[in-house]
């Protein structure tokens, strides 16, 4: 039953992730990007800080530790950057999505570690 509520876990955060990555596809394709030579140090921080949570988006179809504790970084230094938390409905997705990746290795990978039979390779996966 664990293994099922842990798979459940995995794939509703890997098709959050691909819904969130097309709607910001979509907007990139609708609205266009800036050049980022034109834009002021407070927004290149903020589009390099989306990129980056975008990126984390593909990472973390391979490497789910990685792009889990990259997805809550990101968002943690985009809300401070932005100087907001919770306010914007679409943003803290990337924090949720973030936890359940982590939440989803822990739970398969984390109880070896606890049990002894953790190996380096499991950092990858």
């Amino acid at each position: 039953m664990l293994k099922l509520i842990i798979s459940i876990i995995r794939w509703l955060a890997r098709f959050l992730g691909v819904f969130l990555f097309l709607f910001f596809a979509w907007f990139a394709i609708e609205f266009g990007i800036d050049d980022p030579s034109h834009m002021s140090p407070q927004l290149l921080k903020l589009f390099y800080t989306h990129m980056l949570m975008m990126f984390a988006l593909l990472i973390v179809w391979r490497y789910e530790l990685l792009g889990g504790i990259i997805l809550v970084i990101a968002y943690s230094y985009f809300s401070i950057i932005n100087h907001t938390f919770w306010t914007n409905p679409i943003y803290p997705i990337f924090f949720f999505i973030g936890l359940l990746h982590l939440f989803s290795w822990v739970f398969r990978y984390g109880v070896k570690l606890i049990r002894g039979g953790f190996l380096v390779r499991y950092l990858f996966r």
